[in-house]
């Protein structure tokens, strides 16, 4: 009996409690409408009030705004600025690539230009000479005492032979003394070997050049007063019928009583292309 009384009791509580809610949320509902409608009739009565409102909202929200979106900005910038880096980064290793290929198109344009410059000065020195010629580059030198000679890329598959005359840009160097099958090897005029018939410029006086390994030749058998100075030219006589003359040989460098020392026109060292004249 204890037992129902109690368990009605607990129904009448609940009831109640139940009852007390539900007209809490009605009145509440009642007065959330209320000011809902008395904002929409300020709203609507007074303009003022919703803009002053309208930016109130917006003075404090946009702090709000700024400060959420910071970290994904710099995130942002950070990406950006990451990607531009990278490829700044590519661009410029393909311009490195593009400069180096331009400085070899450049060496090679002046390597070029340097050749045709030799060519030319070679061609008009030997085709005022010679009506035929051949084209050879320098592919070895042999430099030893008294022995003087230089290897080039031409031989028997150009019709190269022994004894053919061997002219730079300024005048002769020296003649084939052997020929293979795809070179030659020249011996050089300041050759201990080389003797060739030789007349000067000025003073007409005629002699041997003989070679004697060094970077001065001497002329021979010269008549006792002959008026032979520096800075006269030697050209190849054509006596003996060994070399066409008229063919510039050297300077005469140095008179020392009756011993004449005559410097090549030719720096052999440095030349790369020469002409063999036939």
């Amino acid at each position: 009996m204890s037992s129902y009384l109690n368990f009605k009791s607990s129904r009448v509580n609940y009831s109640v409690s139940h009852s007390f809610n539900l007209i809490f949320k009605k009145v509440e509902t009642l007065l959330f409408s209320f000011l809902c409608v008395i904002c929409l009739t300020v709203s609507k009565v007074d303009r003022d009030f919703s803009r002053n409102v309208s930016f109130a909202f917006v003075d404090v929200s946009l702090p709000v705004v700024k400060f959420a979106a910071f970290p994904f900005n710099v995130v942002i910038d950070l990406l950006t600025n990451f990607g531009e880096l990278v490829e700044a980064k590519r661009e410029n290793k393909a311009l490195k690539e593009e400069l180096e290929k331009l400085k070899s198109f450049y060496i090679q344009s002046l390597n070029i230009h340097q050749e045709n410059k030799e060519l030319r000065k070679i061609l008009n020195f030997v085709a005022a000479k010679s009506s035929s010629f051949k084209v050879a580059r320098i592919i070895g030198h042999s430099h030893r005492l008294f022995s003087q000679k230089v290897f080039i890329d031409a031989g028997k598959n150009r019709g190269l032979k022994e004894g053919m005359i061997v002219a730079g840009k300024y005048g002769i160097i020296g003649r084939i003394s052997e020929v293979a099958a795809d070179k030659s090897r020249l011996i050089l005029l300041n050759d201990a070997a080389s003797k060739i018939p030789v007349i000067t410029s000025k003073s007409r006086v005629r002699g041997i050049l003989v070679g004697n390994g060094g970077n001065l030749m001497s002329i021979f058998y010269l008549p006792k007063n002959h008026k032979i100075e520096i800075g006269d030219t030697v050209f190849t006589s054509g006596d003996g019928d060994t070399l066409p003359p008229g063919l510039l040989v050297g300077v005469v460098k140095k008179v020392v009583k009756d011993a004449i020392f005559v410097a090549m026109v030719e720096d052999v060292d440095n030349a790369d292309i020469v002409t063999v004249m036939e």
